[in-house]
C-alpha cells in the first residue's frame, strides 16, 4: 500500500507542470477553474451564458474562452499551456445539440484536448466524486441526474423553459407573474407578489408588467430573478407564494424519484445532493421537497455537494489524465477550493 502511494506521488510530481481546466457552461453564467494534476486549483473565472440556444454558438464559445482566460490570469499561467479542458454544457439534449456543442467547444480553441459533457455530469462529479448518488439541480432550469453502482449515469428533466424546467427559477418567476395578474383579474387570491413586482420595476400599475415582459422583452435570466421576489413573499407568509414553492418542491422530488427508480435505488438509502439557487430559498422549498420525496423513497439522506459543478468538470479532466481522486488529490482540492472566487 505504501509503495502504491509513493508511486502515485511520483506520478503527480512528474506532471506537476501540466495544467488542466474545468468549465461549467450554464444558462445564466459560465465559470471555469484552472489547476494542476495534484488537484490544486490555482485560479477561477466567470463570464456570460454558454447556452447556445439563448446566446448563439459564437457568443457561447466566447463566454467559455473568456471564463478560462480569466481563470488563467487569476492563476498566473498561460492559456496556451492548458493540456486538457473538460466543458460541461447545458442543453446538450439531442444528437443535434451534441453536434452544435462539439462545434462550439472547438471554436474556443482551448487546450490540447477538449472534452464535452452534459452539465448534469459535471454536477454529479462535483457532488459525489463519481460515487453512487443523485443530484437535483434547481437553478435557472432544473434537472436530476444519478450515478448507479455500476457507474451508469442517467438524467431526467432539463428540457428547456418552454416545455419543461419545473422546479427552476424561471418557472417560479413566470408563475409568480401569472399569479399576480390572475389575482388582479379576480381569478385567484390576492398575493404580495403583486406589490413586490410594482416596487421592483417602478410600475405605475401592475398591468404594466406585461410591457416589461413582452416589449423589452425580458430575458430568461430576468424572469428567473423574479423567483427571489416570490421567495420574499413566501418567507413573509404569503399563502400564494408558499403554495407555489410547495408545487416546485414536489416536482423536484418527482425528478429525484424517477432517477432513483431507474437506478434501482428506491430502497438503498441514496445520497441526494441539492444544488442551484432555488434551494437557497430555504425551508419554503426544502420542506415540501423532503415531504414529497418521503412518499416515494422510504429512506434517503440529503447531503451537501462536495464541490460545485465546475470542480466536477476539473475532476473529470483529472480522470482524462488517468488521475483518480485519491486522498492526496482530494485534500488539495478541498484546501484550494476554499480560496476560489467567482
Amino acid at each position: 500500500m505504501r509503495r502504491r502511494r509513493d508511486q502515485m506521488a511520483q506520478k503527480l510530481n512528474r506532471s506537476a507542470k501540466t495544467m488542466l481546466a474545468g468549465v461549467d457552461g450554464g444558462a445564466t453564467k459560465t465559470v471555469a477553474v484552472v489547476g494542476k494534476t495534484d488537484g490544486t486549483l490555482l485560479g477561477s473565472g466567470r463570464a456570460a451564458s454558454a447556452n447556445y440556444h439563448n446566446a448563439g454558438i459564437s457568443s457561447a464559445a466566447k463566454s467559455i474562452r473568456t471564463a478560462v482566460q480569466m481563470a488563467c490570469r487569476d492563476a498566473g499561467v498561460s492559456i496556451r499551456g492548458l493540456e486538457t479542458v473538460v466543458i460541461g454544457l447545458a442543453a446538450m439534449d439531442s444528437p443535434r445539440d451534441l453536434v452544435a456543442g462539439r462545434r462550439l467547444v472547438d471554436l474556443t480553441g482551448l487546450g490540447k484536448r477538449r472534452v464535452l459533457v452534459h452539465d448534469s455530469v459535471v454536477a454529479l462529479y462535483g457532488a459525489t466524486l463519481g460515487r453512487p448518488g443523485i443530484v437535483v439541480n434547481a437553478g435557472t432550469g432544473s434537472f436530476a441526474a444519478g450515478i448507479g453502482r455500476n457507474g451508469n449515469v442517467i438524467r431526467a428533466g432539463g428540457w428547456g423553459n418552454i416545455i419543461d424546467d419545473e422546479g427552476g427559477a424561471y418557472d417560479i418567476g413566470k408563475l409568480g407573474i401569472r399569479a399576480a395578474l390572475r389575482a388582479f383579474d379576480g381569478r385567484e387570491r390576492k398575493t404580495a407578489i403583486a406589490r413586490l413586482l410594482v416596487r421592483k420595476y417602478k410600475l405605475r400599475a401592475l398591468e404594466d408588467i406585461v410591457h416589461e415582459v413582452y416589449e423589452k422583452p425580458m430575458t430568461v435570466d430576468e424572469i428567473s430573478e423574479i423567483s427571489k421576489l416570490v421567495a420574499q413573499a413566501a418567507h413573509r407568509g404569503d399563502p400564494v407564494a408558499r403554495e407555489l414553492f410547495a408545487h416546485e418542491g414536489k416536482v423536484s422530488a418527482v425528478l429525484v424519484s424517477s432517477i432513483a427508480r431507474r437506478l434501482g435505488m428506491i430502497r438503498s438509502n441514496p445520497n441526494i445532493h441539492c444544488i442551484g439557487g432555488v434551494f437557497n430559498a430555504g425551508t419554503v422549498i426544502t420542506t415540501p421537497f423532503r415531504k414529497a420525496l418521503r412518499e416515494s423513497l422510504p429512506r434517503f439522506r440529503i447531503r451537501r455537494p462536495l464541490f460545485e459543478p465546475v470542480v466536477g468538470a476539473f475532476i473529470l479532466a483529472l480522470r482524462e489524465k488517468g488521475i483518480a481522486t485519491s486522498a492526496l488529490v482530494l485534500r488539495n482540492l478541498q484546501a484550494s477550493y476554499r480560496h476560489l472566487r467567482y
